[in-house]
């Protein structure tokens, strides 16, 4: 990382915000072609969970190249000053790299349901999640091992 001065060492910051952010965008590649899309998302032990449909770009280029990049931040907010030049940006952002894999055995389809499904449903009292079969059959899930994270911050102590 160029601005070390910026740089979250602290784990369990890195992990709060991945805990905090509303959504992430991974990063594709296929025949030298880059695919970015936003992405709702899961994040427990070291790896990230995503669901998606069964079908699609990320879909096909995921069966060819499963190395993946993504990124989050959270407490954007543009960081004005008396001169344009010295405008910036205050934040907290995670990137990472990794492998994605489809997650086909269905007790571990479940468990990443309940990974993203406690991410999102605010409701402390929600500890089960039921899904139907039809509801299981329709997406896609991937487990991203994640191979490598870091964590910048600015204009935040």
């Amino acid at each position: 990382m160029r601005r070390v001065d910026k740089e979250i060492k602290d784990i369990k910051t890195i992990e709060s915000i991945l805990q905090e952010a509303d959504h992430c965008v991974i990063a594709l590649s296929y025949n030298d072609s880059p695919y970015v899309v936003p992405m709702n998302f899961g994040f427990k032990d070291h790896n990230i969970y995503l669901h998606t449909s069964k079908e699609g770009r990320k879909i096909e280029i995921l069966k060819v190249n499963n190395k993946v990049s993504f990124a989050v931040e959270i407490k954007t907010k543009v960081a004005k000053s008396k001169r344009s030049c010295d405008w910036g940006m205050n934040y907290m952002s995670v990137v990472g790299e990794g492998y994605a894999h489809f997650i086909e055995d269905s007790k571990k389809r479940i468990e990443a349901l309940d990974i993203i499904m406690s991410k999102y449903s605010n409701n402390e009292s929600m500890t089960s999640f039921e899904y139907s079969k039809t509801a299981l059959n329709k997406v896609a899930l991937i487990k991203i091992e994640v191979t490598l994270l870091s964590g910048k911050i600015s204009g935040y102590k």
